[in-house]
């Protein structure tokens, strides 16, 4: 057996030297699969970073209980019935007050808490870290405090609220951190409550850990963990209050479903390129099976083959895949993610599994794609040969169904199903049906057009191109080509559907700029700065008109929000969108109302320093800021707030045209510390900034395409080694070498004509999918979608020149070997 292994593998050596391009195309195969794999978990892992900021102290639970008037009586209540079994799922309960304190003028957020309350034990508190420092803050009025608020307390004779504080400094936590009743002195609510904090076991299971390191933000398409219910209360998930993490998943998830596409296509790839090598190598296998090489030594030569390439293409690809995600992080200014073992181990993994793929491709017999061509359109009795109607049981019935239309109707009804259900899991559901469909019927549809266009071409040769189309992409001749042109066709869609619909977004969001952004300049006070004299700056020429904005600290019942004051008369409400003169209510972000549940006509329940509020929402405005929900105030509220708790430091200055670079001058010159900015200055960086947020996509959408083209690549190699008889033919009656390959091209264009003409209505529907239901979901975002012909130009150009790519080396190599 030795022998035969050394001579198959010198066989092997030889073949490779050969055919070097052929040779490379699996092992290119497995280094795009694992390409592929490493970007996206990498800029995933860079979106989860950019997007989610640190954290805020005590944020260890993972529920919010909450009920009208919460008292301590009702939280021992709560507690007795937890140690008697009644919350099943729940290992921890900590009461807590949610309040705001005063410090250097600023009104701060205050979260008291009792860390006893909990089974994690002093010691082991995740925020002060030991048992000395805890038992400090457990002992004494004390605040855990960031650096900067302790130096302002400290200056203030370190007290807070004129009650005496020890001060205990803690990196990294945007709030005061207090113990229970501390917390409930400086507010001076004794014996209330703002909200239970549950620690719920496993409310992101192990296996959805697990699921969410093998795809990076899988956990924004599942069902959230199902809340403890508990009579009495309200029980939200800690993900409502934290709506950035929930952003920052959906985002990987869908870079993740995006390049999925050029996973799988790279796999097919590696199994193409080795049925090509099959396909070109089959009379040489024959002679080395009656030299006596053995049918087990193919297959153990073959597999060790595929192990090696795995193991090239792995490391290739992980240092190209870390190379792309660094490139595509750095041009979305993001921070970079470092290579981990989840990586690692999925890198190796679909190395394994590409290269030993092309092995089993590779080590069957020749007949292998007989038996294909029998399942996809042939009979078992007539291999290779299309069935008649006679051929097919109840052909005759007059209301028979073929088989096919009946899996098509099942899919259609699974689309509207699934298009009914409006969640992320159906939207992508959607998607892969679309693309199913997509394959099995749009792209076989397109080939028998070919053949019915046969008749009006001139050219004997053009003819039979145009009939070997049909017979090639119906048929799945010369090994699985409808299959590799579904994926190039795919591949040119998803290109066509996310430019749709980020040109689309784009437009929405220039059009939301131009709304917002009057021609003027926009100016903040300095921290801790006096707020600007509005008069004052009324009286510079070309001014016409200067507003002054408030934001105060706050929340709504469901999550956190930006509360703004302003002046909201009819042009006011008009910059949001609002039709009908001047707004009887607050005006409240789209984020903000698909989040929590509301809409025109709701009442909102808001908290502005301790203040309660219940404001009635009159609009909801277009937002295309991540993770900010947004509510926006009238000034009649203004006297229902504390003094000191809106922050009276930005005006936006209405200029003359042509004025607004002069008065922009004048203001830096009269407030130096204060960030003055011209709104065309604004807007190009706003515009900046949207462009960096979608280089990611366009990134790994161009490897999708350019996988694809790898992949036709592979499957024309297969097609060209099957026409070999047919191009000797042809050179017998007469034609040249370069009128050959000049015929064998133009069958290579007419395939790509056809992926081109199916990607077009296909990207028009992934575009519909991905504004009507996917944004909106994940995001929050309402687009409009516009179907303009630019977006179809660069993509479709771009599959013609990858099919014209793809068909040129073999091609050329089959027409000229043909003629030798």
């Amino acid at each position: 057996m030795g022998g035969g292994l050394a001579l198959l593998a010198k066989s092997q050596l030889r073949d490779a030297a050969r055919h070097p391009v052929g040779a490379a195309a699996t092992l290119v195969g497995v280094a795009l699969a694992v390409l592929a794999v490493t970007a996206v978990h990498l800029v995933s892992e860079s979106v989860r970073a950019g997007l989610v900021g640190a954290g805020e102290g005590a944020n260890w639970h993972t529920h919010v209980a909450t009920r009208p008037n919460l008292s301590e009586e009702d939280y021992f209540d709560l507690r007795r019935r937890w140690r008697r079994g009644e919350l099943r799922g729940v290992e921890a309960l900590y009461p807590v007050v949610d309040g705001y304190v005063r410090i250097d003028g600023r009104a701060t957020r205050l979260i008291g808490f009792d860390p006893l309350a909990g089974l994690r034990g002093v010691g082991a508190d995740p925020v002060f870290g030991g048992a000395a420092s805890s038992s400090r803050f457990l002992l004494g009025d004390a605040l855990a405090v960031a650096p900067p608020d302790a130096q302002a307390i400290r200056a203030a004779g370190g007290r807070v609220a004129n009650v005496p504080v020890a001060l205990h400094e803690v990196e990294d936590v945007g709030v005061v951190l207090a113990d229970l009743p501390t917390a409930q002195r400086l507010v001076g609510r004794e014996g209330e409550l703002d909200a239970v904090w549950l620690q719920v076991e496993n409310p992101r299971s192990r296996l959805l850990d697990w699921a969410d390191g093998l795809l990076p933000g899988i956990a924004a398409a599942l069902p959230e963990a199902g809340n403890p219910v508990i009579d009495g209360f309200r029980v939200t998930s800690l993900s409502r209050w934290n709506p950035a993490r929930r952003f920052a998943d959906a985002t990987a998830f869908n870079l993740g479903m995006l390049a999925l596409l050029s996973l799988l296509m790279a796999v097919f790839l590696a199994v193409q390129s080795s049925r090509a090598n099959t396909a070109r190598r089959r009379l040489e296998h024959e002679r080395l099976r009656a030299a006596g090489v053995a049918r087990a030594e193919l297959h153990a030569l073959a597999v060790a083959e595929g192990l090696l390439v795995g193991a090239l293409g792995a490391g290739a690809g992980l240092a190209a895949g870390a190379w792309l995600a660094d490139a595509l992080a750095a041009a979305g200014d993001l921070p970079a993610a470092d290579v981990d073992a989840w990586v690692l181990g999925k890198a190796l993994f679909c190395a394994t599994v590409a290269g030993v793929s092309a092995a089993g491709g590779g080590g069957r017999r020749a007949s292998a794609p007989t038996r294909l061509n029998w399942c996809v359109s042939g009979s078992r009795k007539f291999p290779g040969k299309a069935r008649s109607r006679a051929d097919v049981p109840g052909a005759g019935s007059k209301f028979h169904i073929p088989p096919r239309g009946v899996a098509g109707l099942a899919a259609v009804l699974a689309l509207a199903g699934c298009l009914a259900h409006a969640s992320l899991p159906s939207a992508f559901a959607a998607l892969l049906l679309i693309c199913l469909l997509h394959v099995a019927y749009a792209v076989p549809a397109l080939g028998a057009a070919t053949r019915r266009t046969a008749g009006f071409a001139k050219s004997l040769t053009m003819r039979a191109n145009l009939r070997g189309v049909d017979a090639a992409v119906r048929t799945g001749e010369g090994g699985d080509i409808r299959l590799a042109l579904a994926a190039l066709s795919i591949a040119a869609a998803v290109a066509v559907g996310m430019g749709l619909m980020v040109e689309s977004l784009r437009r929405d969001f220039h059009a939301m700029l131009d709304q917002v952004l009057w021609e003027g300049v926009y100016l903040r006070a300095e921290p801790g700065g006096a707020a600007p004299d509005v008069e004052a700056i009324r009286a510079l020429p070309g001014v016409r008109d200067a507003r002054r904005y408030g934001e105060a600290p706050g929340q709504l019942a469901q999550g956190p929000a930006t509360v703004r004051l302003a002046h909201l008369d009819a042009a006011e409400g008009a910059r949001y969108g609002f039709r009908g003169g001047a707004p009887a209510g607050a005006l409240l972000s789209e984020t903000a109302a698909r989040a929590y549940g509301l809409g025109v006509g709701d009442v909102a329940r808001l908290n502005v320093a301790d203040r309660r509020l219940r404001v009635p929402v009159a609009h909801v405005f277009r937002d295309y800021r991540p993770a900010r929900p947004t509510l926006i105030l009238p000034m009649a509220f203004q006297s229902r707030l504390p003094v000191d708790a809106v922050a009276w430091d930005q005006v936006v200055v209405l200029t003359e045209p042509g004025a607004a670079a002069t008065i922009a001058a004048a203001l830096r010159q009269r407030h130096p510390a204060a960030d003055v900015r011209d709104h065309a200055e604004i807007r190009a960086a706003a515009a900046a900034a949207f462009d960096r947020s979608f280089a990611v996509s366009n990134g790994l959408t161009a490897v999708a395409v350019g996988v694809a083209v790898v992949g036709l690549y592979a499957a024309l190699t297969a097609l060209q080694a099957n026409r070999e008889r047919e191009f000797r033919l042809l050179a017998a009656v007469g034609l040249a070498r370069m009128e050959i390959w000049r015929l064998a091209l133009v069958r290579a264009f007419v395939l790509g004509v056809v992926a081109a003409a199916a990607a077009a209505p296909l990207g028009v529907a992934i575009a519909w999918l991905l504004c009507a239901f996917v944004n909106p979901l994940a995001f929050g975002w309402t687009i409009n979608l516009r179907v303009a012909a630019g977006g179809f130009g660069f993509p479709l150009l771009l599959c013609l020149a990858g099919a014209l790519l793809a068909g040129a080396v073999p091609t050329y190599r089959s027409a000229f070997r043909g003629v030798a």
